[in-house]
């Protein structure tokens, strides 16, 4: 098989899973709530482990779009756009542009997948506490999850963001994304459309690539390695 036909599979694959994980939270009103409520606990819980990256222009925007806009709940009309349109992107982008494609939709499914499994061990009764404490989450981590896992997730970003910066090394996407920006959006495909060009511009303005990449490497793990091997925090 080819890498090009290799890159399609994947893609229609973890796409196809992303969005069954979707269904299943958005036909329960208290459930898409609860994730929402979640995921943004989540990411507050998690800069600040980057405040120096936060800090900086360029790593700010990479870094809100590599931990929000990849695995958040607004990612839900661009991945039903992703399958939509899955005839056409398999068939007119670039081999390049389809590995990250099919790299993102494999890193969100497992995302996903992980994420709402916390989210059901936090919930008491089919709701979520009000008060979500550091204990509580290091707890359903640990229950939902495992080490080896976890980590395994932060290798899928960090092979998304190495197809990413491959991606702007092609200087003849950014004029593709800027031409299908009305197309897109006439065809109903406006959410795929603004990924697709965020992605690119934010991994173009990254000051040093490798540097933001081995730093989220690093200190996502060492997040990991102490929710999971040290002493539960004291609750709060």
């Amino acid at each position: 098989m080819s890498r090009r036909k290799a890159a399609a599979s994947r893609f229609r694959k973890h796409i196809r899973r992303s969005n069954e994980l979707q269904a299943g939270y958005l036909a329960d009103p208290d459930m898409l709530a609860a994730y929402d409520r979640f995921a943004n606990w989540q990411l507050e819980y998690l800069l600040p482990s980057f405040g120096d990256l936060h800090g900086k222009s360029g790593y700010t925007e990479a870094l809100e779009f590599t931990m929000h806009d990849l695995a958040g709940v607004g990612i839900i009309k661009r991945d039903d756009d992703l399958e939509r349109a899955s005839p056409a992107i398999t068939t007119m982008l670039p081999r390049r542009a389809l590995e990250t494609i099919a790299a993102a939709a494999k890193m969100n499914a497992r995302v996903l997948e992980v994420n709402l499994s916390i989210c059901r061990c936090l919930m008491i009764d089919g709701q979520l506490p009000e008060h979500i404490t550091e204990q509580d989450y290091w707890i359903a981590c640990r229950n939902a999850s495992s080490l080896e896992e976890c980590v395994e997730l932060v290798h899928l970003i960090i092979e998304l963001g190495r197809t990413l910066s491959a991606l702007i090394e092609m200087p003849v996407l950014g004029v593709t994304l800027r031409a299908m920006r009305a197309p897109a959006h006439a065809a109903g495909f406006g959410a795929l459309q603004e990924f697709l060009e965020t992605g690119y511009h934010t991994f173009k303005n990254i000051p040093d690539i490798q540097y933001f990449l081995e730093t989220i490497e690093t200190r996502m793990i060492e997040i990991f390695e102490k929710i999971f091997t040290q002493a539960l925090p004291t609750n709060q």
